[in-house]
């Protein structure tokens, strides 16, 4: 007799398969209780375990709450016990800095008010978001990473890149878009090159608040390709300095901008440049996106460059507007004679012909000094 269901060999399996799995889950949680791996190794083995279950449901992503459950059970444990130490073991330098630190400011007048660090896990997208990274391509992962560890002090970040002898030359101010991930003003970059002085931070304290800007840098916008070329090829270094797996991206990505530059006429090289800024700024937005993921970028080009595009579209209604009214006498008002005065009862017109709001000229001819009764040519071609 045929049954459809499963067979109690395939329930079992399965069963087998999915207790595997929260055994693992459950045992890195009570691993990090025990102080044997860190926080960031369990939240990587649940997450992972997770994404095997997932796959092997014909790779239908489940809900989040059960890496949301596992999460919370870590943050619930707190910090790991640390084993007591022992007399004569060396404390590292900064751990007793922290400690006179924290001394000095008992005996302190005021008592300094303490930031709460809040635990990243407990956004409401961190399940999501670990599940993500851990499909994302190597090198946006990789990106990803280095932006949290620069951003942990970006000042600091910023320091050592000031002093430090391997540093590209670069505007001071880019570098903050840079190890954020953001998008580099290619039009700053450029101008430097133009600006004879150093790029000087003026501060001013206003009581406690310290206010600090730069002084301006000349307005100087790229407009052709071998401007660009000179811009991109310093943002690249750059970048590269920073997040050195980067360079065969910038490269690919900067040889498809030539072509482009190759392939269409120079006076239309304006598109490109437009459409190297859209692209730049997604990618910045979009921290799981590559510069040369061109599919995620075709409406862009679309929107950019082709003759259909929205931005061409309205670029060239605006110029045609512009041309038409060029052409067009100035003034709606001017655009009809002055009936009034071209009459020949009645007192006329009572208005100076700058302030009618018709023309005082000849209704037949449009010449000025006679009206329509008066028209030598509109007598002849009666």
């Amino acid at each position: 007799m045929s049954n459809d269901g499963p067979t109690t060999q395939e329930q079992t399996g399965a069963t087998t398969g999915v207790e595997h799995i929260l055994l693992e889950c459950t045992k890195a949680v009570e691993d990090y209780r025990s102080g044997s791996i860190t926080k960031t190794q369990a939240v990587l083995t649940v997450a992972s375990q997770l994404v095997s279950a997932e796959n092997r449901t014909n790779g239908t992503p489940g809900d989040d709450t059960t890496i949301q459950s596992y999460l919370s059970m870590l943050d619930e444990s707190g910090e790991p016990e640390q084993e007591p130490r022992e007399s004569g073991t060396l404390e590292s330098p900064r751990a007793s800095e922290i400690s006179q630190s924290s001394d000095s400011d008992d005996g302190a007048d005021e008592p300094r008010a303490k930031r709460i660090k809040v635990n990243p896990a407990t956004y409401a997208w961190a399940a999501s978001e670990f599940l993500l990274e851990t499909r994302l391509h190597p090198h946006v992962a990789r990106t990803l990473e280095l932006i949290r560890i620069y951003g942990e002090d970006l000042a600091q970040a910023k320091r050592h890149i000031n002093s430090s002898a391997s540093a590209p030359e670069f505007p001071e101010s880019e570098w903050t878009n840079v190890l954020t991930g953001r998008a580099i003003d290619l039009d700053h970059v450029f101008a430097g090159r133009y600006t004879p002085g150093s790029e000087e931070k003026v501060s001013e304290r206003i009581g406690g608040l310290e206010l600090s800007y730069r002084a301006p840098v000349p307005a100087k916008k790229i407009t052709s390709f071998g401007e660009w070329v000179f811009a991109w090829k310093r943002a690249s270094v750059a970048v590269t300095f920073a997040f050195p797996h980067r360079r065969e991206e910038l490269d690919a990505y900067g040889e498809y901008i030539i072509g482009l530059f190759g392939a269409l006429a120079p006076p239309v090289h304006s598109r490109i440049l437009d459409f190297d800024r859209a692209v730049r700024k997604r990618v910045g937005s979009a921290r799981r996106l590559l510069l040369t993921d061109f599919s995620e970028l075709a409406d862009l080009k679309i929107q950019y460059i082709d003759a259909c595009g929205a931005n061409v579209y309205r670029a060239d209604s605006s110029a045609r507007d512009s041309g038409a009214s060029s052409r067009r006498p100035t003034g709606g008002r001017q655009k009809e004679a002055c009936r009034r005065w071209n009459s020949e009862e009645g007192a006329g017109c009572p208005n100076k012909a700058s302030d009618c709001p018709y023309r005082h000229t000849c209704a037949s001819c449009g010449s000025k000094g006679h009206k329509r009764h008066e028209c030598v040519k509109g007598a002849r071609a009666t």
